[in-house]
């Protein structure tokens, strides 16, 4: 009899022991799992962000070149009304003399 009851005890004992380990691999399965999805949201909102971070470097760059494109052309018309100023004031003209010497005499 004694010899039956070690047998049932280590037969109950296994299976308590298999459970436990079921138990434990499930949790880790669902704990991985969760993890897994997470993951996938992650890479989900960082591709979304490498889109947005790839739109606003092209308005970027569109920005630059139109303020570039900007400041070339106003350069011109500075460069221009310059000339034209240049042009229309001749030598020994009054106007050609600075101001000081227009307002004293010099």
């Amino acid at each position: 009899m004694n010899l039956e009851w070690v047998a049932i005890c280590l037969g109950g004992g296994s299976l308590a022991v298999s459970v436990a380990i079921l138990i434990i691999v499930v949790r880790v399965l669902r704990g991985t799992s969760r993890a897994e999805r997470a993951g996938v949201e992650r890479m989900e909102i960082l591709r979304e962000q490498q889109e947005r971070l790839a739109f606003v470097q092209n308005e970027h760059s569109l920005f630059l070149e139109d303020l570039e494109r900007r400041r070339r052309k106003a350069m011109d018309e500075m460069e221009r009304q310059k000339s034209e100023l240049a042009s229309s004031v001749e030598p020994g003209h009054p106007k050609a003399r600075p101001w000081l010497h227009r307002m004293f005499g010099g």
